[in-house]
C-alpha cells in the first residue's frame, strides 16, 4: 500500500487552498498519525502568541512525541502539536493540534515562549491566496477548513 504524498487545505466556500508536500523521511511517525484523523474539518483559528500562525484544533486528542520539532519554523512549514492541561496559561484541557506558518515573522509560542512543533509537511509554493486567507483571520475570526490527504 502506497502512501499518501500530499495533503490539500481548503477554506471551504473559496478558491483559498494549497497542498502540502509530506515529510515521510524526516517524520514518519508523525505523518502516519496524522492521516489517520483525516479527512478533518474544523474551524481555523489565528495564533494569538505566534505570529503568522494558523490553527486547526483536532476533534481527537493524539499524543505524539517530538519528531523533526523546532520552533525556528518556516514560512509553509505544516506542522502538529499537543499541549496537556496545566502545561502553559491558559490550557485548561489537553488538546491537539495542526499549525502552519504563512509568513517569516512566525514562531509558534505560548504565553511563557517558544513552543517545539512536529513540523512533518511543506507547503507547496505559491500559496499566496491561501496564506492572504490566513491573514484575514486575524481581522475576520474564525473559518472552516477541510485537510485531505491526496494519492
Amino acid at each position: 500500500m502506497s502512501r499518501p504524498s500530499q495533503l490539500r487545505l481548503s477554506f471551504d466556500a473559496t478558491d483559498a487552498a494549497c497542498l502540502a508536500t509530506m515529510l515521510w523521511d524526516a517524520a514518519p511517525r508523525t505523518c502516519a498519525a496524522v492521516l489517520d484523523l483525516l479527512p478533518v474539518r474544523g474551524p481555523v483559528h489565528q495564533a494569538i502568541y505566534s505570529g503568522s500562525e494558523s490553527v486547526l484544533r483536532l476533534p481527537q486528542l493524539v499524543k505524539l512525541d517530538k519528531e523533526h520539532a523546532t520552533s525556528a519554523v518556516r514560512r509553509g512549514d505544516l506542522a502538529f502539536t499537543w499541549l496537556a492541561a496545566g502545561s502553559s496559561y491558559g490550557v485548561v484541557e489537553d488538546f491537539a493540534e495542526l499549525c502552519w506558518f504563512y509568513d517569516h515573522d512566525a514562531r509558534p509560542s505560548m504565553w511563557e515562549g517558544p513552543v517545539e512543533v512536529n513540523v512533518f509537511a511543506r507547503i507547496v509554493e505559491p500559496a499566496d491566496a491561501f496564506y492572504a486567507m490566513c491573514r484575514r483571520l486575524r481581522r475576520e475570526g474564525v473559518k472552516p477548513l477541510m485537510v485531505e490527504a491526496l494519492a
